[in-house]
């Protein structure tokens, strides 16, 4: 997993180093800097992939012109992104560096790798499900080329669901309730599914046209639906159910803003889900502007479905300067904060004070 990433002269980060966990919670003001830390991870990933001629070879990001880029009060020539990564058990760990110059062309890679850990990007996958994520649709493409493979915008996660349904999901030991829900992954997608939203689904190939139609039916009903039909959150949930489930330990999911359409207590039983998978070894990085989100994490490790200590969460907002500032908040064993900075979710009680007269 990624244990460590480091930004320096990049948008509104002047230097900013962050550890991350097994669960990771980016939360802040709009435009303080979420979004590019998970840009500067990704990035790094990315031209890593390129360099060793990766079959995934994922172009996750496109950073643009570096004018527009760098961080402009510093006035930095150069833009560094550094992450350091760790695989299971291992004591060593492989750092991967990035220099960004000024000339188009100038990018820097430089990777170092102990004997005793294979390349991480030949490994394990990364998965990443940005905010403009596939919708509903009439039908879904076909991954024929790369079946294993989720898509940049969780596009191809249908085609994952229908492809690969009938057999055990990838990594065995994320497999809920096995011996009475079953180990293939249309079952535990299906086991999740309803749990959060009440709902099934189904897929069905069209080969002809290499089309994935999915169809979704209650809980409690035979009768099934196009996603149109029974709710934009239901499709959303069910992209990021399946592509949690399509991920082995090790390998990292990045979401950004998972509470798309969701309504509270599925966002809070997500959080439930999601901690799940990252206790057994699944590295998940959260970039949220939810409440409930938040307090689901809190709830989880107050109910020991995650220690403390596998979880980070870090609220980000802009100093007098428009630079980004990074609060490390932390959690107790019950779920409680020991520090709470002005803005950490709290325009809840903002608004009961007014109303209440306060």
């Amino acid at each position: 997993m990624v244990s460590r990433i480091l930004a320096d002269g990049y948008k509104s980060i002047d230097r900013i180093e962050l550890e991350l966990k097994e669960f990771t919670l980016l939360s802040g003001i709009n435009s303080a800097g979420k979004s590019s830390i998970i840009q500067a991870l990704l990035y790094v990933l990315q031209r890593q992939e390129r360099e060793n001629h990766s079959e995934r070879g994922c172009e996750y990001v496109d950073l643009g012109r570096f004018p527009d880029i760098k961080n402009s009060i510093k006035g930095n020539r150069k833009i560094l992104f550094e992450i350091d990564m760790k695989e299971g058990t291992l004591t060593g760990k492989s750092r991967v560096t990035v220099t960004i110059g000024e000339a188009v062309s100038l990018v820097d890679l430089e990777t170092d790798l102990p004997d005793d850990m294979p390349d991480y990007v030949k490994t394990h996958q990364t998965v990443y499900l940005p905010t403009d994520r596939i919708g509903v649709e009439k039908a879904y493409d076909l991954n024929t080329e790369k079946p294993q493979e989720i898509g940049n915008h969780g596009e191809y996660t249908y085609s994952f669901l229908g492809m690969f349904g009938q057999e055990k999901i990838p990594e065995e030991a994320f497999a809920c309730e096995p011996e009475t829900v079953g180990m293939s992954l249309n079952n535990q997608v299906n086991y999740w599914l309803e749990y959060l939203t009440g709902f099934h689904i189904q897929t069905n190939i069209v080969e002809d046209i290499d089309q994935v139609v999915v169809t979704y039916a209650h809980a409690n009903s035979n009768r099934y639906y196009r996603a149109k039909n029974v709710g934009t959150g239901v499709t959303y949930i069910a992209t990021l159910v399946i592509a949690a489930l399509s991920c082995r330990a090790d390998d990292t999911l990045i979401i950004e803003n998972p509470e798309i359409h969701l309504h509270p207590r599925a966002q809070s039983r997500l959080v439930e889900f999601l901690t799940y998978v990252s206790n057994l070894g699944l590295q998940v990085i959260l970039e949220t502007h939810s409440d409930h989100i938040y307090n689901g994490l809190r709830k989880c490790i107050k109910k020991k479905r995650i220690t403390k200590d596998k979880a980070a969460v870090y609220f980000l907002e802009l100093d007098e300067t428009m630079q980004t500032r990074v609060y490390d908040i932390r959690l107790n064993e019950q779920g409680a904060e020991e520090n709470h900075p002005y803005g950490l979710f709290d325009q809840f009680d903002d608004d009961l004070d007014e109303l209440l007269g306060m």
